[in-house]
């Protein structure tokens, strides 16, 4: 099959040879305006050589633009990591000044606790002198009144010194049993404040 072609193609360029030769001419001649215009010729640059060299630009620029985006990216992430360091320093100072706050405060509760514990126990124990003295007053105020009543009955009754004797013992006996009953109802209401 090729060498019929290749026979065809001998028999055409033998009977026209001029017809072959301006078909030859007319193929270099659009082989050259297609090379110009693609390629270009001397200085000037073809259509192709100009869109290689856009092409080539534009990527170009891409990869500038990348990189600077890239290093955009780093300089963020160290701003970042900065940040970061100088914030995680500054919530330790914060808890630092918290715990360093609650301390005093805890201090300052706990004293102001212990003075008021303290005036607590002041006012108690001022209390109890009180009622100390007073139950002295009234227990001397009895035994005045239980030596009163001993030294009426004395005088009053003819008796002997026996009879006296025991007639004072139970009088003292039963004011001091109410003496010792009034002086538990005291330090019982005194407990219960």
């Amino acid at each position: 099959m090729l060498a019929e072609i290749l026979g065809e193609v001998v028999a055409e360029i033998v009977a026209s040879p001029w017809r072959f030769v301006a078909e030859v001419v007319q193929f270099a001649l659009l082989v050259g305006i297609a090379y110009v215009a693609m390629v270009g010729f001397g200085s000037r640059k073809g259509m192709v050589v100009n869109m290689l060299s856009e092409r080539r630009q534009r990527i170009a620029d891409r990869l500038e633009r990348s990189a600077d985006a890239d290093g955009r990216l780093e300089q963020a992430r160290g701003q970042a990591a900065q940040r970061l360091e100088s914030a995680q320093e500054e919530v330790a100072g914060i808890l630092r000044e918290a715990r360093a706050d609650a301390r005093s405060a805890t201090r300052a509760a706990r004293a102001a606790a212990d003075a008021e514990a303290a005036a607590i126990h002041a006012h108690a124990d001022l209390v109890l002198e009180q009622e100390l003295a007073e139950m002295h007053v009234e227990m001397r105020d009895r035994l005045v009144a239980v030596v009163a009543q001993a030294t009426r009955s004395l005088l009053n009754e003819g008796m002997t010194p026996s009879e006296q004797r025991e007639l004072i013992e139970g009088i003292v006996g039963s004011g001091l049993a109410e003496l010792e009953k009034s002086m538990i109802g005291q330090q019982a209401g005194g407990a219960g404040r």
